[in-house]
């Protein structure tokens, strides 16, 4: 029986742990070849790598840092020359620093707008220049956030300006890229229980009021944003573009 990405070779950035570590899996699960990147070549990578040999999967590690176009460039051609071919592309990497905005320095700013705008912008002309040169289906999808569309936290305001930013580049790409048969779509995650943010989440009342405004009454895990991955990267969005889902237990419904 076919698995619903048998034979495409996708990157996924930022996945070697978290959300990014849940979707290489998934899709590895479902038959794709899978690039697992992260910015450095460390035991985060290595044990990604780890559990999708066991499960049988095929991957292999590629560090970069997404906000550097010398470094995509690298990931994107290293994919090629390992694969002969990019099928899907799944933009996770990104960062989120918690700041006062009155007290916020223009480094967090610069930062967090590079890894999270640049970088997206960087990976998604470096790969749709292939998929163009190989005259043949692409995906790529965004994992933004909800707090792109909604101020969540006055903490993170330069998190948020970039999600709402990322969110209209995910539309914008769709647009210019429809002509090549080229499909862009963005998830946006609520609030994701991942080792990264537990310890935020365990503070005072966080994670209870949380889940209180949450009406299916619980918190995300990394799945559940892999399964929709998993949907974008295959054939059965061939007719879904432009589109920014959020997956968010209905917090902003």
């Amino acid at each position: 029986m076919s698995k619903r990405l048998d034979g495409k070779v996708i990157i996924i950035t930022g996945s070697t742990r978290g959300i990014g570590r849940a979707c290489a899996l998934l899709c590895a699960k479902n038959g794709a070849k899978v690039v697992v990147n992260g910015r450095s070549d460390n035991d985060a990578m290595k044990e990604c790598l780890s559990l999708i040999e066991e499960i049988g999967g095929e991957a292999v590690g590629i560090a970069a840092d997404v906000s550097s176009r010398p470094d995509v460039e690298r990931l994107v051609n290293e994919t090629v020359e390992k694969y002969g071919t990019v099928d899907g592309l799944v933009n996770n990497a990104g960062v989120a620093p918690f700041v006062d905005f009155l007290e916020m320095d223009d480094e967090t700013w610069d930062w967090t707008q590079t890894v999270n705008v640049k970088g997206l912008y960087l990976t998604t002309q470096t790969v749709a220049r292939v998929m163009v040169k190989q005259k043949k289906p692409g995906r790529i999808c965004n994992v933004t956030s909800i707090s792109g569309v909604k101020a969540t936290d006055p903490l993170q305001v330069p998190y948020c300006t970039s999600k709402g930013a990322a969110n209209m580049l995910t539309r914008i790409s769709a647009v210019a890229l429809a002509e090549y048969n080229i499909t862009v779509n963005a998830i946006l995650p609520g609030t994701i229980e991942t080792d990264l943010n537990r310890d935020i989440l365990n503070e005072g009342g966080v994670r209870q009021s949380i889940i209180e405004a949450t009406p299916l009454r619980r918190l995300g895990d990394c799945d559940d944003i892999g399964h929709a991955v998993v949907y974008f990267m295959s054939d059965e969005s061939k007719w879904v573009t432009g589109t920014c889902l959020p997956i968010d237990g209905g917090f902003i419904a």
